[in-house]
């Protein structure tokens, strides 16, 4: 069976998170070429698809969690159907 573009979409995301919560600091330029993508994808799936996980770029240029996140607590914060709960 053919895999959908919305799996390949779905693997690129988890992996980014992945590689951020492990303090990796990709940048958009390696991210591209290593999902086999372009810069512009990449983009997309950091300030759009994930905007709610608060990514930012180092002076140098790559990427991390802006200080203080936590991709583990921040889960726990989502309720059943994908709602925001509120503490």
């Amino acid at each position: 069976m053919a895999q959908k573009s919305y799996d390949k979409a779905l693997f690129r995301l988890i992996s980014i998170l992945s590689m951020l919560t492990k303090d990796e600091r990709p940048t958009i330029s390696s991210l591209a070429e290593e999902f086999n993508v372009s810069k512009r994808t990449i983009q997309t799936d950091i300030y759009q698809r994930l905007r709610g996980w608060d990514i930012t770029k180092d002076k140098f240029g790559r990427l991390v969690f802006r200080d203080g996140v936590d991709i583990f607590n921040a889960i726990g914060k989502f309720g059943r159907k994908g709602k925001r709960v509120v503490f």
